[in-house]
């Protein structure tokens, strides 16, 4: 039996071991299963290294994305350069991260791009990363934080400075211009507190797409107020899904039907408040 799990410190309403049941019956694989693995944060450095010697595969979700990286041997490009691991081959303590993956195939899926004026939303573990990706190709960055001053908004400031990128931090209330993609990297929205939109309408009409890393609920008031303006809108699902496939692919060489990813991405919606 192949054990696989998702690691982290609280994980009351996980779809993962859902996801990867769906991801191992569409592969064939019938000797594997997938667990969910609370560690409080006092106890991490105590009990990890036994763990990545019981499973052949882990995910990793806050607040360890970070803290796995001295238990590793090797890192993966992508996360050396965000400086997280979501994914680890136990069997190689090669630590990965898909998440990105997840993220520029629902971009892409979203029929946009990171091409044009961009405007992110949040700082943090998820927002570091696409704002990295963006800078990449974007004709301009836009990164809105709640305070301009806080550790996550000057660390990423200090990473887009030393890659050079055309980029401004403002805050929610600065928001100005035209952007052709609009990123939400923050909670606001997020189940049980569904009420919040982290931008006004006029924002959110000035931009061409949107996409809300948010997978519950189905629909934020975010989505829901882009797609009365007619405004192409995506959730987290598809990212979430994209990424434990990819992390499939990782530990077992599988690979799937983008048709499938997306029916299992519509399976786990249905479930879901919203």
């Amino acid at each position: 039996m192949q054990h696989f799990g998702l690691l982290g410190e609280k994980l009351p309403h996980s779809l993962s071991p859902q996801i990867h049941s769906r991801l191992f019956a569409l592969s064939g694989v019938q000797d594997a299963d997938y667990q969910l693995i609370e560690i409080p944060l006092d106890a991490f450095d105590d009990r990890i290294d036994k763990l990545l010697q019981q499973y052949d595969g882990l995910n990793v979700t806050i607040p360890y994305k970070r803290m796995i990286l001295p238990h590793l041997r090797q890192i993966s490009p992508a996360a050396s350069r965000y400086g997280a691991v979501n994914t680890i081959d136990c069997r190689t303590l090669a630590g990965h991260n898909t998440d990105v993956v997840g993220f520029l195939q629902s971009i892409a899926a979203l029929g946009s791009d990171l091409k044009g004026d961009i405007l992110l939303l949040g700082a943090g573990g998820a927002g570091r990363m696409m704002a990295l990706e963006a800078a990449d190709s974007c004709n301009s960055l836009t990164v809105a934080v709640r305070d301009p001053a806080s550790d996550n908004a000057r660390a990423l400031a200090d990473d887009l400075a030393a890659i050079g990128a055309r980029w401004q931090m403002v805050s929610f209330g600065e928001i100005d211009g035209q952007f052709s993609l609009l990123l939400n990297a923050t909670p606001v929205g997020m189940y049980p507190h569904s009420e919040g939109c982290p931008v006004s309408e006029q924002v959110i009409s000035r931009c061409g797409a949107v996409f809300d890393c948010i997978y519950n609920p189905r629909q934020t008031l975010l989505l829901r107020r882009a797609r009365a303006m007619g405004i192409q809108a995506l959730g987290g699902m598809h990212m979430l899904v994209l990424q434990a496939a990819a992390a499939q692919h990782i530990w077992l060489g599988t690979d799937f039907d983008p048709a499938a990813l997306a029916a299992i991405t519509a399976e786990m919606e249905d479930g879901l408040h919203g």
